[in-house]
């Protein structure tokens, strides 16, 4: 009874070819299910391929199946979409999901997965970099409203010290007025003064000479004497003088008229959200590796060797080549749009284009990483001691620079933040140097800063707090020749992109280090020197010593992959 509601289960997973059959067989190459009758269709449809066909029990798997929570020791192969779960073959013969639709859980798994990826690519492809673009934006407007306070605070200050200077002056006159005022009215009222002195002193001395007269009996002196009656009876009119009144300012609106008015109605304007578009790009889903990248384009530049790229939008390239000091920009029908010359007697080591068009550059000769903009040069920081020899920046606008000693015995990696160094990585958990001549950084979508490193280090993975996560040699590769890599970038799922010299080709990894692919390019480089993304996802790769960029298209939709007709 039991072996036969499994064999019932098990017929509902059926050939992905005939869609008929019930699945027998698995070819781990391809990860497709196949009845008995199947396979030799499938394995004579792509005799190009190596094809591994084992019985469906024993096909491979690179997933950690769940435990069944029902079951001891039972793994969930399969999914019941009726109670949208994972159960194992002993659950479906259950009452819980009699008669329940089963799927192979790893139908299940990629389809989920699938719709994850697409969701993920398009979180970062369109949706962060909106966020980013709307934060940027926002950020800008505060700065510039901060200086339009700091304007105001400014204007009210100068317009207070231009006021003070016109009160000190209308003080100035004022107490003028006052002493003035003050030194008219006195001298009158000394006027006075001196004329009453005069009347009393008169008044004094006949009333002296009277009281001499009377003090004694000659009757001579005293009928001889002046005599007058009502003598000093009359005081002169005097003249009132107070000092002038002040009235000081009551009104407190005339005090703020002082300084003018500051109108605080109609500052904010509501702007209304939007639904963020990704029809305008030509995202369709999670893409996926082709089989057969395709040469989009050949630049041929005016450069006998190309050392460092950086694309910008969908079309046009920075490159540094081997004339000394020079940063040119092409397009991809290989038009020169214009040459600056950031250095003089040798190039920049690495660079970068920040989107107002800056371009961001070490310095080896001169031991800093500078910015060119506008027509100038300005120095972002500077060593003493150490070189930089590459740098990128994140969508947070921190510069990672990878720096080594005079004799290329050390290096380390420094995180800048508005030009201050914030983080220093050098040395593993047991002090081990992490890194060997670095070439190329780049930091992938997971915030993990990837280095590479010319020699027998290769590829360094670190977190974004500088813990060691995964390193990559090329031995995963089965090359043909020994492993050269030169630079290395990411795309928007997080994959590690690698340019190897020797082997004329790009290694892909999937960003936990898994190796993908490494044959990209095989047929179309020549000595790849450095690679760059667009915003479009085609690869651009410079050549070292012909001067020509190859632009490559790697990545397809799954839609363009599924709509192929089979041959």
């Amino acid at each position: 009874m039991n072996d036969q509601n499994i064999s019932m289960a098990q017929a509902v997973i059926t050939c992905e070819l005939c869609q008929d059959e019930s699945v027998l067989m698995h070819c781990n190459s391809c990860k497709i299910k196949l009845c008995n009758d199947c396979v030799g269709k499938h394995v004579t449809s792509q005799l190009s391929k190596q094809h591994d066909v084992v019985g469906f029990k024993y096909r491979k798997s690179d997933v950690n199946l769940p435990q069944c929570a029902n079951h001891l020791h039972q793994k969930c192969d399969i999914y019941c979409k009726n109670c949208d779960c994972p159960i194992c073959s002993k659950c479906v013969v259950t009452p819980e999901h009699k008669q329940h639709e089963m799927i192979d859980i790893m139908d299940e798994y990629l389809t989920k997965r699938e719709l994850i990826s697409r969701e993920s690519g398009i979180l970062e492809k369109f949706i962060i970099r909106e966020f980013d673009k709307v934060e940027s934006t926002v950020g800008l407007k505060m700065s510039k409203l901060s200086k339009d306070y700091d304007n105001l605070v400014d204007l009210l200050s100068s317009e207070f010290e231009k006021k003070v200077l016109e009160l000190k002056s209308n003080l100035k006159e004022k107490k003028a007025a006052l002493q003035s005022s003050h030194e008219r009215d006195l001298k009158e009222l000394r006027s006075q003064l001196e004329s009453i002195s005069r009347k009393n002193q008169e008044a004094k001395q006949i009333k002296n000479k009277y009281k001499g007269m009377l003090s004694g009996m000659d009757v001579a002196a005293v009928l001889s004497s002046p005599f007058a009656e009502n003598q000093f009876r009359d005081v002169p009119a005097l003249v009132e003088i107070c000092a002038p009144k002040y009235s000081p300012c009551s009104d407190s609106r005339l005090v703020d008229s002082i300084l003018g008015e500051l109108d605080f109605s109609n500052r904010s304007t509501a702007v209304e959200g939007y639904k963020i578009s990704i029809e305008d790009h030509s995202f369709t889903g999670a893409k996926v590796l082709l089989d057969e990248p395709v040469l989009l384009s050949t630049i041929q530049t005016d450069y006998e060797r190309v050392h460092s790229i950086f694309c910008v939008g969908n079309n046009e390239v920075w490159v540094v080549g081997s004339v000394y000091g020079t940063v040119t920009r092409f397009n991809i029908r290989g038009t020169k749009l214009e040459t600056v010359q950031v250095i003089k007697g040798y190039s920049p080591n690495d660079i970068h284009v920040d989107k107002d068009g800056n371009i961001i550059f070490c310095d080896m000769g001169e031991r800093n990483v500078s910015m060119w903009s506008k027509g100038k040069r300005e120095t972002i920081y500077a060593w003493k001691k150490w070189k930089p020899t590459a740098l990128c920046v994140n969508k947070l606008g921190h510069i990672l620079v990878c720096l080594i000693t005079q004799d290329k015995l050390n290096a380390k990696v420094v995180r800048l933040v508005k030009s201050k160094p914030k983080q220093k990585i050098q040395f593993d958990d047991e002090g081990r140097e992490l890194f060997l001549k670095p070439q190329t950084i780049v930091e992938n979508i997971n915030e993990n800063i990837c280095v590479l490193n010319m020699g027998a280090k290769g590829l360094v993975v670190l977190d974004k707090l500088g813990k060691f996560r995964f390193s990559y040699d090329g031995s995963q590769a089965n090359l043909p020749y020994f492993f050269r890599p030169t630079s290395v970038t990411s795309d928007y799922l997080g994959q590690l992109l690698i340019t190897d010299a020797m082997n004329n080709c790009v290694h892909i990894l999937d960003q936990d280090g898994q190796f993908l692919l490494g044959c990209v390019g095989r047929s179309m480089l020549n000595i790849a020197a450095d690679l760059s993304l667009d915003e479009n996802d085609n690869l651009w790769v410079g050549e070292l010593h012909t001067g020509k960029i190859k632009v490559i298209k790697y990545l397809t939709s799954r839609q363009e992959v599924e709509s192929i007709p089979s041959k």
